[in-house]
């Protein structure tokens, strides 16, 4: 049941990253800047909130690749929103 949940939840984020790949060729793109930004926020929170499940699992060094990248990701996104153009 869980893997239908994360499956979905990558293919939302699929979804948001064609979006934004169709946005950023748009004159405007701090706001698919914020798009970005905010589409890496989910996962982390799913991913520090289930810190104690992945330690269960003997999976908790592993989690922090995925969190590496989104942090990376949002830090990124996040500045590119709010440096001008």
């Amino acid at each position: 049941m869980v893997w239908v949940g994360l499956i979905q939840a990558y293919l939302l984020l699929t979804i948001i990253a064609v979006l934004l790949i169709l946005g950023a060729g748009r004159p405007h793109t701090k706001k698919w800047h914020v798009v970005g930004a905010l589409a890496h926020g989910p996962p982390l929170i799913a991913a520090f909130s289930s810190l104690d499940v992945f330690a269960s699992m003997g999976v908790f060094g592993i989690i922090w690749v995925p969190i590496t990248f989104h942090i990376i990701f949002l830090s990124l996104e996040t500045l590119a929103a709010v440096y001008r153009h």
